[in-house]
């Protein structure tokens, strides 16, 4: 698009009665605006009685545009809401690439409510984006029939997950264009119809059960495809035992037919004694339910990378999962939510998040640039707070997610060359990511912490080599900003909160400090 004209969509929110100060304060902004080439159309109204709807913000199935307009963008503004002066040329501007998607940031009560890029599995969790999003108006009639023909109210929640999630490119701007009200909750039963609208939309075999608020899906595949566990290991007994012990509970899932059989493959790098060996002589699969397999590894020193792609290429499984030995399985479905994400079109690595030994958040993905390197999503968090980003309870989109724990095919591992052995502990998981990420893919985490992690327990700090490494490996992303950490978020905090004014980029500070220039 060049210059698009835009049609403004009022969208109104299903239940919500406005002031009529609110209504005068969207028209007074649109009309300050300095974009001048738009025209408005109101969304509907919620129809008598129908209290389901309640919270939705929702949309017209037809947009009439003026008969002279070549290239047009369907902007949606909730009603009452308030543009900044220059919103609509923002918009414009950003759409201007030929954007399919172009989505913004927004303030609640004067509170910043920061989003990403394009994100949409985030969608089987909520309408992350509160109508602050654009389309050319081709996507959005093409969406909008797709969501009425699913038999789902229209609103801005449906249309999003009826848009192709391959939609690009797309641009998220970093800056508050609007100052909203906050929306009700919609409806658990309502929500959940949306939902599972979207998953049958795209195919996704999983039933959606949004008790408590949080999406919850249950895997259900025609067939479920063979699986790999893939446990490196220096024959840490007290690691391992448990580990092994607490898998029984994925096997009964699997033995229900609710989840995918498994073997399990350990490179054992601890050396091989009779000691050892007799451990593993243990009647592993009558007492838990799946085959165990060892691949005694020789090569020293340890190579997380190195043991990992052998245990890869050993694998009989079309999907892998690479599972650290200082990890304990708390919930037997772990398995399917992994194996499920990983085997959709599109999606390279599935990971999931995982909890410290005190029970708060140890990761829920990865984000390129924390503290220079790249670091955990809302690590030392409690599961379901809320942040700046949205709430811990959300599925993410993110640009890699650790190998403690994560699925991805066979094939596409190899595909890009496994793990980067120029990681010797550190690292190569996130470079796993991004290989996946720049061949078109998408990175998936799921939210639902069923899985402890002992960070560390097997491993010691990031050698030189691998901080050196990932200066050069992860460049283009903390030269361009990760896609789905908004840019006013602070690089130097675990927890989100806005960056403060002049706050050094921790990445100019760690090239620095290693004496690396790019």
């Amino acid at each position: 698009m060049t210059r698009p004209h835009l049609v403004v969509v009022r969208a109104r929110e299903a239940g919500a009665r406005l002031a009529p100060a609110a209504l005068d304060a969207t028209s007074s902004s649109l009309a300050a605006q300095t974009w001048d080439d738009w025209t408005v159309v109101t969304g509907p109204d919620a129809p008598a009685g129908q209290d389901d709807l309640q919270g939705l913000l929702l949309l017209p199935r037809l947009v009439t545009v003026p008969a002279d307009a070549r290239e047009v963008l369907v902007v949606v503004l909730p009603e009452g809401a308030v543009l900044a002066g220059d919103a609509l040329e923002r918009i414009a501007a950003a759409a201007g690439g030929g954007a399919r998607l172009v989505s913004w940031d927004s303030d609640v009560d004067d509170v910043p409510a920061l989003r990403f890029g394009w994100s949409p599995e985030t969608l089987w969790s909520a309408d992350y984006l509160h109508g602050c999003f654009a389309l050319p108006l081709d996507d959005y009639r093409a969406a909008a029939e797709a969501a009425v023909a699913s038999d789902v109210p229209l609103s801005t929640w449906s249309l999003l997950l009826h848009v192709p999630p391959d939609v690009a490119p797309t641009v998220h701007v970093s800056r508050s264009l609007v100052e909203r009200r906050p929306t009700d909750a919609v409806p658990v039963e309502t929500a959940r119809r949306i939902v599972q609208a979207g998953l049958d939309h795209r195919g996704v075999p999983a039933i959606a059960d949004l008790a408590g608020g949080t999406t919850r899906l249950a895997w259900r595949p025609d067939t479920w495809p063979s699986v790999s566990i893939v446990i490196p290991s220096r024959h840490n007994e007290a690691l391992l035992a448990p580990l092994l012990d607490s898998l029984r509970l994925t096997a009964a899932v699997a033995a229900a037919g609710a989840g995918p059989a498994f073997e399990v493959l350990i490179v054992d790098n601890g050396g091989q004694t009779s000691e050892h060996e007799a451990f593993y002589r243990r009647d592993w699969p009558a007492e838990h339910g799946f085959e165990l397999d060892v691949l005694w590894w020789q090569q020293a020193p340890f190579h997380y990378g190195h043991v990992n792609n052998e245990g890869v290429r050993l694998a009989h499984g079309e999907v892998v999962v690479l599972l650290n030995d200082d990890t304990l399985v708390e919930r037997g479905e772990w398995l399917a939510e992994l194996v499920g994400l990983a085997t959709l079109p599109g999606v390279g690595c599935a990971g999931t998040a995982l909890l410290d030994p005190d029970g708060r958040l140890q990761h829920a993905g990865v984000w390129l640039g924390m503290w220079g390197y790249a670091g955990h999503l809302f690590a030392g968090l409690e599961p379901g707070d809320d942040t700046l980003m949205g709430p811990t309870t959300w599925y993410r989109n993110t640009l890699a997610v650790t190998a403690a724990c994560l699925a991805v095919r066979k094939d596409l591992f190899e595909q890009v060359g496994g793990l980067d052995p120029r990681f010797v502990l550190a690292g190569s998981d996130v470079t796993l990511g991004l290989d996946l990420h720049a061949s078109g893919l998408r990175n998936v985490c799921s939210p639902h912490p069923d899985v402890h992690h002992l960070e560390s327990a097997t491993r010691s700090s990031a050698p030189l080599g691998d901080q050196l490494a990932s200066m050069v490996r992860y460049q283009p992303w903390h030269d361009a900003g990760d896609p789905y950490l908004n840019a006013r978020v602070s690089l130097r905090s675990k927890a989100p909160r806005l960056r403060r004014p002049k706050e050094r980029d921790p990445v100019a500070t760690v090239r620095a400090e290693l004496g690396v220039v790019l």
